[in-house]
């Protein structure tokens, strides 16, 4: 059958949810700051853009904090204060999300601490008490011990820090996959490559958005080897492909196996 795509786009999207979703929504509906640990395109982001929906509560971003300034704010020298995103939210209400918390800077990170602990927070040109509906979500790609194999520009968190959070896995949800991606055949590639990296200790990120990034190709026709090129092996050495091919066939037998485009 033959949808009307401009029809299509006026209809509601059924909403999928991470594995993990309903216990995140919890643990903020009780006012506990959570911190997600996961890798790279598991859907942290979205997960929690689904949680400030489900409260209904705008959701403040920032992404990472390399200085102490990016909490406080700061007054310029017209004398005028610069409000941040924690400003807004603290003041306000909404949920305060630190993405890449692990990449921030650690002595910054003391500064989000007290706000967290004592309800008040000494901003350059007033105090203020938390909004009640303030909320905030934390992510990172580490458990917050520093660098690791995978993710080498990673920091240490003081213990201080990560005694605020409680921490929640987040990684990659293969049941949302399979409904994120329903070309079979495209999916368990893609699970084949991550298994293979992980089995030969090659760094590289095959992640559900990789997957999302892939299905749209495949759908739009694109050449196969465009696409593995493009989106799956981008960045990889070339001894790391070799390595992988052992696994994963030839891109030209590939093809055929796998019957990529239904």
């Amino acid at each position: 059958m033959t949808v009307n795509t401009k029809d299509a786009r006026n209809e509601p999207k059924k909403q999928l949810y991470h594995k993990a979703y309903n216990t995140i929504l919890n643990l903020v509906r009780i006012d506990i700051p959570v911190m997600l640990v996961g890798p790279a395109g598991s859907g942290k982001n979205v997960c929690v853009k689904q949680v400030a929906d489900a409260l209904g509560l705008n959701m403040y971003y920032v992404n990472n904090v390399s200085n102490e300034f990016k909490i406080t704010g700061f007054i310029d020298a017209g004398g005028r204060y610069n409000e941040t995103e924690f400003y807004r939210a603290f003041k306000n209400g909404g949920i305060f999300f630190l993405d890449e918390i692990d990449s921030s800077d650690p002595s910054a990170l003391i500064t989000l601490n007290a706000a967290i602990s004592n309800g008040y927070f000494a901003f350059p040109h007033e105090t203020i008490n938390r909004h009640p509906n303030f909320r905030i979500i934390a992510a990172a790609n580490t458990w917050g011990h520093g660098m690791d194999f995978q993710y080498v520009g990673r920091n240490t968190l003081d213990s201080a820090s990560l005694d605020r959070f409680a921490t929640v896995a987040f990684d990659y949800d293969e049941s949302l996959e399979k409904k994120l991606v329903p070309n079979k055949n495209a999916i368990c590639f893609i699970w084949k490559a991550r298994e293979s990296a992980k089995k030969n200790g090659i760094r590289h990120v095959f992640s559900t958005r990789t997957m999302v990034y892939f299905d749209k190709m495949l759908k739009a026709r694109f050449d196969v080897k465009t696409i593995v090129q493009s989106v799956l092996l981008k960045g990889m050495s070339k001894d790391d492909v070799e390595v992988m091919t052992h696994d994963l066939l030839d891109l030209d037998d590939m093809y055929e196996k796998y019957n990529l485009v239904e």
